[in-house]
């Protein structure tokens, strides 16, 4: 949650042009990434089971932090559709788009690494276990 209340407090997610109340904003991102994370914790207990493939489970924190990340990011009205055309560096995500990508992909990373580990950590002391494979 401190990378979202940067986002969503101080940099407001780039909406400049939508009413946005910060303080709000944040404490609904916050839920919303706790109901995240716990339908997280479920699959990633059935994906990892028992084998111990770093891959796999690097893989399924990859999948989330991408399902998360990428429809958050807001296209800006200087954007011209089929095809989207926002302008430099690539054309289709311009600059603005590619920072709330990075600021995403930090709180996704932050959000789901943080519960696989505590999976993990639980998995480790017996508090829960893993499905055989």
């Amino acid at each position: 949650t401190p990378f979202a209340a940067l986002d969503d407090i101080f940099f407001y997610r780039g909406l400049d042009a939508l009413d946005v109340n910060g303080l709000a904003q944040w404490e609904f991102d916050t839920d919303m990434g706790s109901i995240q994370g716990a339908l997280f914790a479920i699959v990633y207990r059935y994906c990892v089971r028992e084998d111990f493939n770093p891959m796999l489970n690097q893989g399924v924190i990859g999948a989330f932090v991408l399902v998360r990340t990428l429809p958050r990011i807001i296209v800006p009205k200087i954007c011209s559709a089929i095809p989207l055309e926002c302008g430099d560096p690539i054309g289709y995500f311009d600059w603005g788009m590619i920072g709330q990508g990075i600021i995403g992909f930090v709180e996704s990373a932050a959000l789901f690494g943080a519960t696989a580990y505590a999976m993990d950590y639980c998995f480790e002391k017996g508090y829960i276990s893993k499905f055989r494979s």
